[in-house]
């Protein structure tokens, strides 16, 4: 009986080591049609999960699941700073875990960085976020639409908005890098195209290829690269090329919300060099903000919270521009707002309109834009 059960084990084992064999070439094929690369080498991992990857070789995914069930145990108890080891770990052992690369950005950028006070502390951590996103969990997964959303948003959320307290030295410090390499607002194509050594740290350093930027501009723009808004619209753009279905919504959720933050505070009004960092809207931007939601209505019909986040930006571009004295241009939004979304409209009166919105947000005690 031992012998049969014994004979039988071999057979098996010489089954499944026959399939491997056979199925391998068509996983390789599958890997580069995924866009997927080589997992990450041994040499710079700690000795007993670099043991534990050549001993287990394809089990090591249930070592990543044990260590991702610790994460979730040290995240659970808010200890932030030896999670960050521990999904590290993860992510060497699991390149293409897709997941814990999220989870580790955000953990850095969210979570870690608000336990500290000094705002260059805060930043180092914010920035360590986006790069690990940026620099090595696109480079292990360039096909991932769902990691250039999460980069995305990085820049949109903890970039671009103001719920942190250090947002505005976050967006000097971005400012002045993006400086340093475009030199203002809008990057010189041509010249940039022409300097090695810049295109060189453009593309290496930032992963951001002018080509597709200059697409970027052609659609959306031109946007301030200075700024957050822009780079979250760039890697959302991105990311669409290899989206499906729940994906692709999020990415176009995001080029439209990014794109309408540009316009609200998209425009730098100071010189880095002054003590007052200061920005503003870019007003220019409305009709590109206004067909991206249309746009994006029309490819997702049954979405009404795209229809109302379009009705709640044209209702705040009719008060921007006509506190901007752009008279003529807010009473076409209006005009717009009360053909598509008639209910949102009790007065045609542009002035009354107005007046009643700033009224409803001084209820509501919403900050009122200057």
């Amino acid at each position: 009986m031992r012998r049969f059960t014994s004979i039988f084990i071999v057979f098996v084992a010489a089954a499944a080591l026959a399939s491997a064999v056979r199925l391998n070439p068509r996983l390789t094929t599958r890997r580069v049609e995924q866009h997927l690369v080589p997992a990450a080498p041994t040499e710079t991992m700690p000795p007993l999960l670099a043991f534990t990857t050549v001993t287990f070789g394809g089990f090591r995914g249930l070592a990543a699941d044990l260590l991702w069930l610790r994460a979730t145990d040290l995240q659970e108890r808010g200890e932030y700073f030896e999670l960050v080891q521990i999904a590290d770990w993860i992510t060497k052992l699991e390149p293409r875990f897709t997941s814990v690369w999220a989870f580790q950005a955000w953990n850095m950028a969210y979570n870690i960085s608000v336990l500290l006070n000094d705002p260059a502390e805060r930043w180092r951590w914010v920035r360590a976020g986006v790069s690990l996103l940026r620099d090595n969990g696109l480079r292990y997964n360039p096909g991932s639409a769902g990691l250039h959303y999460e980069l995305a948003w990085l820049f949109f959320h903890k970039l671009g908005q103001g719920y942190d307290q250090a947002h505005l030295f976050y967006k000097r410090a971005w400012a002045e890098e993006m400086t340093a390499l475009f030199g203002g607002a809008q990057p010189d194509y041509a010249r940039l195209l022409a300097d090695p050594e810049r295109l060189r740290v453009l593309r290496e350093v930032y992963k951001l290829d002018p080509t597709a930027m200059q697409r970027v501009d052609a659609a959306y723009g031109p946007l301030d690269w200075r700024l957050p808004d822009a780079h979250a619209i760039y890697w959302a753009v991105q990311g669409k090329s290899y989206a499906k279905a729940f994906d692709d919504a999020r990415l176009d959720r995001m080029i439209f919300q990014a794109l309408a933050d540009a316009f609200k505070h998209g425009r730098l009004l100071t010189k880095l060099n002054e003590a007052e960092f200061t920005i503003g809207p870019n007003l220019d931007l409305l009709p590109r903000v206004d067909a991206q939601y249309l746009a994006t209505a029309r490819a997702y019909p049954n979405d009404d919270t795209i229809k109302t986040s379009h009705a709640n930006f044209l209702k705040e571009a009719v008060v921007m521009l006509y506190r901007s004295h752009r008279h003529q241009a807010a009473g076409a939004c209006l005009t717009e707002l009360a053909k598509l979304y008639p209910a949102t409209v009790k007065t045609n009166n542009l002035d009354a309109f107005v007046a009643e919105v700033l009224a409803a947000q001084a209820r509501a005690g919403l900050p009122v834009r200057p």
